[in-house]
């Protein structure tokens, strides 16, 4: 019997990747693609053990739910005990069913065997494995749609109108985001500063807002007060008295939207 070990692998990294993922999404838990896909790295190197006799101590049923567990520890990265036991309990049952279906198909088709373990010259392997990889594209996509879809819900239309200018953006509405002024308890708007030149505000007072985040830093934003705000969101529109204030960094790397609305602006 050969073996394309380089195939074999590659095979089972597919099939442990579909199986995690599978798992995650019955449990509805979005697991972190790095993490999965060294789970199931770890997954795809114990397979060797089954091609070697001198590895056979490790091929035994105890050491294979250990092998399913550390897989789930790796993926999830949970503490919780009984979260980690169910994802390892379904992730077996996943692995069962599907071994149970090759298997099925193999003994009513001719032209394979099995041996060791090892499913040979199994017809619909490559249909198999197609299946899954569409899968894992099918679910990246939806889940991307989903995403813009939920971060399309939370962002407006914006108009600042300076003195010498209008600029308009879109805002997306940050539910953690409480900056006010101080003295004035006006909600403050952050925008990506690029987007003003200091010939437009260099005649504004400048207000300082100070601020905290969740690490621990702190420190205060520049920010003015602009001639009028507008937002916009589906057919309503609505005037706002707030402050703007400068950020130096962009705040979306897709530049999906350039400002962050308070919550209290709503």
């Amino acid at each position: 019997m050969v073996i394309y070990l380089d195939v074999l692998l590659l095979e089972n990294f597919i099939v442990n990747t579909f199986l995690i993922f599978l798992t995650s999404d019955t449990l509805k838990i979005r697991a972190k693609k790095l993490n999965v896909l060294i789970g199931a790295l770890i997954g795809t190197l114990y397979v060797i053990t089954i091609l070697f006799k001198s590895l056979n101590v490790f091929n035994n049923i105890p050491v294979k739910i250990s092998m399913a567990l550390i897989m789930i520890l790796i993926s999830f990265r949970k503490k919780n005990i009984l979260f980690n036991l169910k994802a390892t309990a379904i992730f077996i049952l996943y692995s069962m069913l599907l071994a149970g279906l090759c298997i099925f198909i193999e003994f009513n088709k001719s032209g394979g065997r099995l041996d060791y373990g090892i499913i040979i010259n199994f017809s619909y392997k490559k249909l198999m494995i197609a299946l899954m990889v569409i899968y894992l594209i099918l679910r990246r996509v939806v889940f991307f749609i989903k995403d813009r879809k939920i971060l399309n819900n939370y962002i407006y239309g914006v108009e600042i109108v300076l003195d010498s200018s209008v600029k308009k953006i879109r805002a997306f509405l940050d539910t953690g985001n409480e900056l006010v002024e101080p003295i004035t308890n006006l909600p403050v708007i952050i925008v990506e500063e690029s987007l003003f030149t200091r010939e437009e505000i260099k005649n504004y007072k400048y207000y300082y807002i100070p601020y905290n985040v969740i690490n621990g830093s702190y420190g205060r934003l520049e920010a003015i007060k602009p001639e009028k705000i507008m937002i916009y969101k589906e057919d309503s529109v609505e005037e706002k008295e707030a402050l703007i204030a400068f950020c130096h960094n962009k705040l979306s790397g897709e530049d999906d939207y350039q400002g962050l609305l308070s919550r209290g602006i709503l």
